[in-house]
């Protein structure tokens, strides 16, 4: 029986990281975890770092593929993981996400936040681009709340976010 897979969608500094932490703390099994920033900071060929590889697909949605591959991987050998990502508009990155996931449980969260909020966590981070968590907050997908399953807003506690995830997930 396969595992399941959290997908926390939100723009960058909305606090996944840290929301993806909290689950595990708190989650009954083993609870694995994969993020675009892990695949590009660990996992990425050297090569895209320092030069143009020709023939082969972006990395953006090389990472994503990979990134999407692997939790379907990780979940058919029957462990849950957690996904901590922000899917936007521009490119088909939600069919790439739902084909890879195709037929595993999945539940999604919509990782929110206010603007000023979102501004003032990515300056205090220093490690991002400003302007970043506005654009993909502009431009993530799927835009209805309605197609997630939970929707958190991460100025609360993130401990408080991880558990009304998992009362949704578990029914507690």
């Amino acid at each position: 029986m396969a595992g399941t897979i959290i997908i926390l969608n939100g723009p960058s500094s909305s606090g996944k990281s840290t929301l993806s932490r909290n689950l595990q703390k708190i989650w009954p099994n083993p609870l694995y975890y994969t993020s675009y920033d892990l695949l590009e900071e660990h996992m990425a060929p050297y090569i895209y770092s320092h030069h143009a590889y020709e023939g082969f697909p972006s990395p953006v949605k090389d990472f994503l593929d990979m990134m999407y591959t692997s939790a379907a991987a990780i979940a058919n050998s029957g462990r849950d993981v957690v996904i901590d990502n922000c899917l936007f508009d521009t490119e088909d990155i939600d069919a790439l996400c739902r084909d890879r996931l195709a037929g595993i449980p999945q539940v999604w969260v919509r990782v929110k936040l206010d603007q000023d909020e979102l501004d003032r966590r990515e300056i205090a981070r220093g490690n991002r681009a400003i302007g970043k968590a506005k654009w993909q907050a502009e431009h993530i997908t799927p835009k209805d709340d309605a197609a997630y399953d939970v929707i958190v807003d991460t100025a609360n506690p993130s401990a408080d976010c991880a558990k009304i995830i998992y009362n949704a997930v578990f029914g507690e």
